[in-house]
């Protein structure tokens, strides 16, 4: 959530506002986004198209067996897949 821009005096007016106990977790989180920043994304392409007998032989297949809080896999995936896309405020 990227907003106007923030000038160097409100970050430090914010940062007064804070008690000095919560300063280190201010520094840590600079830390993480210039770690973020200076980090590239790596995306690794498939070398091949995956097939059916690729998934079959993934650890995926068999991943719900034994479990006893899912009755219907199809049903508890609809339900996980709902879950990942319908925001609380909008249920």
């Amino acid at each position: 959530m990227q907003s106007a821009a923030v000038t160097e005096q409100e970050v430090l007016a914010k940062l007064k506002e804070l008690e000095p106990g919560k300063w280190a977790e201010v520094l840590d989180f600079i830390g993480y986004l210039k770690h973020r920043a200076a980090t590239p994304k790596k995306v690794q392409p498939h070398s091949r198209d995956l097939t059916a007998r690729d998934l079959l032989d993934s650890e995926l297949v068999g991943l719900w067996a034994g479990r006893s809080d899912i009755g219907d896999s199809s049903a508890f995936a609809s339900q996980l897949r709902h879950g990942a896309t319908v925001r609380p405020y909008e249920r």
